[in-house]
């Protein structure tokens, strides 16, 4: 098992970019979607674009509103569909948003480092 780690990532607004919040998110290669807290993404005014169901692991399906956000890490930028978290959720930046960024885990150092994206050669 690899652990698990956090990390300093801006989220902003794509209405306005430069409206934008640090936060420590939880890496969390087995969400899909990243989690930000709804106060947060309030605060930089990401309009809801739907309602979504989620499995939890235990097996509990949990409607969230989700809303695109933009990401940025380690000069990286990316625009994802994220999660409105509730106050129990974790703050998580999960599997999208790494490929998004372009990012994958080292789970030895437990540390981001860019990937390289595959395609199918015709």
């Amino acid at each position: 098992m690899m652990g698990t780690f956090r990390v300093s990532v801006q989220v902003f607004s794509l209405m306005d970019p430069a409206h934008s919040r640090d936060l420590e998110m939880l890496v969390d290669t087995g969400a899909t979607q990243s989690i930000v807290p709804r106060r947060v993404m309030e605060k930089l005014s990401v309009p809801v674009e739907r309602r979504q169901t989620f499995r939890l692991a235990n097996g509990e399906a949990i409607d969230r509103q989700v809303g695109w956000a933009g990401f940025r890490f380690q000069g990286r930028t990316a625009h994802t569909l994220a999660v409105f978290g509730e106050p129990a959720d974790a703050t998580v930046l999960g599997a999208l948003t790494l490929e998004e960024l372009g990012l994958e885990v080292d789970p030895r150092e437990r540390v981001l480092k860019p990937t390289v994206a595959r395609l199918l050669a015709v």
